[in-house]
């Protein structure tokens, strides 16, 4: 019995409050925030960690501390042990071992399995352990606000982990110490989230608690306990309530022309994405609060009302067509579960969100070893503060400016312009750095094994460094000499994934190690890869995110046209010829199977150039994915143009048209008649996209 009436979950939270004032938050929030109470029983007071590495961290460090916090708690002595919580589950397997040798012959077989990693990395960071969203929810950050987009998530995984996705409707339990992990919260941060009736109106329809007040029932100890509250957690987004005002819109003035539900649904999925649900500029986060939400389906249904039992099978096929359509079931964000639990405490939700959104932008290609690390932002910090609701762009510079979100994401260049909105080119890393603790503890465990002084990340030459810095994934064999020191002395700032060692090395002698990442990582270019979407559906085609800006491919041997007036030889470009139409198609990171289908219908360079000079002109000023945009026009007709100007442009020699785009660039003002009247005050930023597009190597003469 205890020496005073607290029960022992109670006296674990009051110890977990003051380690939580005692020591750093980096320290608590990586080795403590994820302990939970398993059991006390004769004096023996047991706490559970996820994994062996924190229970020595523990053991060797907090028993003392604990064991004397918890004898004043419980008014009794007290002996604490540490223990990692999967052994509740081996004893389970042991246990049914045993058991099975009793079963009858044929009876279901029982297997005792165990992990084994090759690379402390693996195991530490575990990067094969995502959550995985869908894309559409981008668009709710600015709706819902940084911190309650996270609790969202919190949420959703601790459903999937529960099995409630296999099994809807039914209740599951999820400890709210999982929901507050997954959502970069502590305990005590989470549950006073959830007594404040705001956060339920504002992620209504999204998270929604089933009951509005607490129920209680006596335990066994003849004390009052509360009877865990139930929520409805949705899997299936809803609309945002912009988007939904925006379709219905759409939808009204189609029917107003006098279509049938059908026809009208039928017309919206040739329309691309970006037209039907444009993004919505200056998202106050506060705003819809608690307002409906409804699906696509439910949408289609109200609008066009009855539908008459012959065309109710096909309406409902089209609304669920339409429903992929506008958020693609292969548009998904993975988050690691090691960023999430251990970066995103340290980074905050603000920060946190900024990180994903610039990862979704680039891309890993494991099959050829591509990588595209850089993204350039089109209006930068005003855009990025768009994108996560934010008044104050200022807040983005300062961001860019902590540390540790330094780590993942770092400002290269800038075009010269207003501050807020000039267009701006951002490194980004992919890999997922370990944090200072788990990197010292890997470097312990790496020296146990023998390899020497590997992985010293910790010098202050290296402090900068961005990326799974120095990671060794797969069997080393041999490594000889004074391992992986070329980066003390020559990588000063290396950003993305530097210096990670892929499969077997046989043999690595002295400093003379092949760094394969980030270092030049943009000149990889598209041209070697043309099915990336097939394996990295993370960045298919959505409005206001995918954007990404492709490599140069033109030759650099090429000849080089002479400026009307007069430019320097910087100035002058090196495209001649005729546009090749695979080239294109190509570069622009098309897939192999969308570029067979367009070929086959006879798409053409002409037709192709002259949509993207539409989208990225003065009229196409809303079109947020110009190659999407003209890829989704040439579907429906591929050998037609824009019309007018565009046709006369995109039929000029390439050598031409290169050149009144680069003169543009430049402030050189071209005066060509088609192009004064389409282009005529286009952003900078949208013709260095179209350069880009094009394959024409623009001046960086106003880039820093």
């Amino acid at each position: 019995m205890n020496g005073t009436s607290i029960q022992p979950e109670r006296a674990w939270q009051m110890a977990l409050d003051q380690l939580h004032m005692d020591m750093s938050k980096a320290s608590f929030d990586t080795w403590v925030r994820d302990t939970r109470f398993i059991s006390f029983e004769d004096g023996i007071f047991i706490v559970g960690i996820s994994n062996e590495y924190g229970r020595e961290w523990l053991a060797s460090r907090l028993t003392s501390t604990v064991t004397r916090l918890l004898t004043g708690i419980l008014d009794q002595k007290v002996e604490v042990q540490f223990i990692v919580a999967e052994k509740a589950i081996e004893e389970e397997i042991d246990d049914s071992l045993e058991e099975e040798s009793s079963l009858p012959t044929g009876g279901p077989d029982v297997l005792s399995l165990q992990a084994e990693y090759q690379s402390i990395y693996d195991e530490i960071v575990q990067p094969h352990q995502v959550i995985v969203v869908p894309g559409y929810f981008l668009r709710y950050i600015p709706v819902l606000g940084q911190e309650l987009a996270w609790l969202y998530i919190g949420f959703r995984q601790a459903a999937y982990e529960a099995g409630a996705a296999k099994q809807p409707g039914k209740k599951f339990g999820a400890p709210a110490q999982k929901v507050a992990g997954y959502s970069g919260m502590s305990l005590r941060t989470f549950r006073r989230y959830s007594a404040n009736p705001g956060t339920w109106q504002r992620l209504r329809g999204l998270v929604t608690p089933a009951e509005e007040k607490p129920r209680w029932q006596h335990g066994i100890d003849n004390h009052p306990h509360r009877i865990p509250r139930n929520y409805r957690v949705a899997l299936s987004l809803p609309l945002t309530p912009f988007d939904e005002l925006s379709l219905r819109v759409w939808l009204y003035k189609r029917l107003a022309e006098g279509k049938n539900p059908l026809e009208v649904v039928k017309d919206a999925l040739k329309i691309p994405v970006d037209e039907l649900i444009p993004w919505q500029e200056n998202t106050p986060s506060s705003s819809n609060a608690g307002t409906e939400l409804h699906s696509v389906q439910d949408v289609l249904q109200a609008i066009c009302g009855p539908i008459s039992e012959n065309n109710r099978e096909q309406f409902q096929k089209l609304a669920d067509q339409l429903a992929q359509h506008l958020m693609p079931p292969r548009d998904l964000v993975f988050l690691t579960h090691y960023f999430v639990t251990r970066w995103l405490p340290k980074l905050g939700h603000g920060q946190g969100w900024l990180v994903v959104l610039m990862r979704d932008r680039c891309y890993i290609n494991p099959r050829t070893g591509e990588i595209r690390d850089e993204t350039l932002v089109d209006q930068g910090y005003v855009r990025i503060a768009n994108w996560l609701g934010l008044k104050r762009v200022k807040t983005i510079w300062e961001w860019l400016r902590n540390d540790e979100v330094a780590r993942f994401v770092r400002e290269i260049s800038h075009e010269i312009g207003d501050w807020g909105e000039s267009s701006r080119r951002f490194k980004v890393c992919l890999g997922e750095p370990m944090i200072e603790d788990d990197q010292i503890r890997a470097n312990e465990l790496l020296a146990r094994k023998g390899f020497g002084a590997i992985d010293t990340i910790s010098n202050k030459s290296a402090d900068n460094s961005i990326g799974a810095t120095d990671t060794h994934n797969g069997a080393i064999d041999t490594i000889t000499g004074d391992t992986d020191t070329i980066r003390v002395e020559t990588v000063d700032d290396p950003i993305g994934a530097v210096d990670i060692h892929n499969g077997a090395i046989v043999t690595n002698s002295g400093a003379n190690g092949t760094r394969i990442g980030g270092d030049d990582t943009y000149k990889v270019g598209a041209n070697v890869t043309f099915d990336w979407r097939d394996w990295h559906s993370l960045n298919s085609l959505t409005p206001g995110f995918k954007h990404l800006i492709n490599s140069q491919t033109t030759p650099a041997n090429a000849e080089k046209s002479e400026s009307e007036n007069g430019g320097t030889a910087s100035q002058k470009m090196a495209v001649v010829g005729e546009w090749k139409t695979g080239d294109l198609l190509s570069n622009n990171r098309i897939s192999s199977k969308s570029q067979e289908q367009l070929l086959e219908k006879g798409i053409n360079a002409k037709a192709f150039i002259s949509w993207l000079l539409y989208a990225a002109s003065k009229g196409g000023s809303g079109i947020r994915d110009q190659v999407g945009h003209a890829i989704s026009r040439l579907a429906q007709d591929p050998t037609k143009g824009a019309g007018g100007a565009y046709d006369r442009l995109a039929s000029l020699p390439a050598n031409e048209l290169a050149d009144l785009i680069v003169r543009e660039i430049s402030g050189q003002f071209p005066g060509k008649t088609d192009w004064r009247t389409v282009m005529e005050g286009t952003p900078r930023a949208r013709l260095r996209a179209l350069a880009d597009q094009l394959g024409i190597p623009a001046p960086d003469t106003n880039y820093w």
